[in-house]
């Protein structure tokens, strides 16, 4: 471990849906975090989620088994891991046909001595709040966030946009995937948020920040959790909160 850390995860079905689609892993020892959120008739979703999280914690187990390797190489290791996590769920949907057509999002972070590893494939999203400012770190893989890019519409209109909730990557819905892998500098008193649609679709980026600066960091998750549900808890609502309290 090079961190000493305080970790909260919370996984909630909200308050419309029936089953819970959204999973969440972690490797204490290694520090290593990820989370998914699956889609995909019956259960579809649920197996997608879970094969992620529990494959991509097993491939970073086989491959990080060096100690003292570097940050780029571990970056590399990470989106290659992604990619065969990609390739297995694929497999799996199709090859069964009550799987046809399953995916999931996927993110993930890893707290290495040099700084911050960091994927995703989808719109599960990763923030890192510093010096009481929060950053959003990934960029949704979805039509809207495309559509911003291209300036056809406004950042401010993304909320009210009526397909804002169609991702353009998920893990297992194509053969190969191109996920979305970073590296960046990790300070002690860094605060990293990884969560699904669940909470961003209902907590816009200030609320987001309120709790995180104004919450006790035990209480982070639960609260973003409940506020997420006081506004409708329209789908399932996944948050997992990292806080770097000081470097081994």
């Amino acid at each position: 471990m090079s961190y000493k850390i305080l970790v909260s995860g919370l996984s909630d079905v909200g308050l419309v849906r029936q089953n819970n689609e959204d999973v969440w892993g972690e490797l204490p020892e290694e520090q290593f975090f990820v989370l998914a959120d699956g889609m995909g008739g019956h259960q579809a979703g649920e197996i997608a989620s879970r094969q992620a999280v529990d494959n991509l914690c097993r491939l970073f187990k086989e491959k990080f088994n060096n100690p003292d390797i570097s940050l780029n190489h571990a970056r590399q290791l990470i989106e290659d891991a992604i990619r065969e996590v990609n390739r297995i769920v694929f497999k799996m949907g199709y090859q069964q046909e009550k799987l046809h057509g399953m995916g999931t999002t996927l993110c993930c972070i890893y707290l290495h001595k040099d700084g911050l590893v960091y994927g995703h494939v989808g719109d599960s999203r990763i923030y890192r709040l510093r010096n009481h400012t929060l950053k959003q770190l990934t960029h949704d893989h979805s039509l809207v966030r495309e559509l911003i890019e291209l300036g056809q519409i406004k950042e401010e209109q993304a909320g009210e946009f009526l397909y804002k909730n169609i991702i353009t990557k998920a893990i297992g819905t194509e053969p190969e995937v191109k996920p979305s892998v970073k590296i960046d500098e990790l300070l002690v008193g860094d605060v990293i948020l990884m969560c699904t649609d669940g909470l961003t679709d209902l907590l816009n980026f200030q609320e987001i920040q309120m709790i995180l600066q104004q919450k006790p960091d035990k209480e982070m998750a639960s609260s973003l959790v409940k506020f997420a549900k006081m506004k409708g808890g329209f789908d399932n609502i996944t948050v997992v909160v990292v806080k770097i309290q000081g470097k081994m």
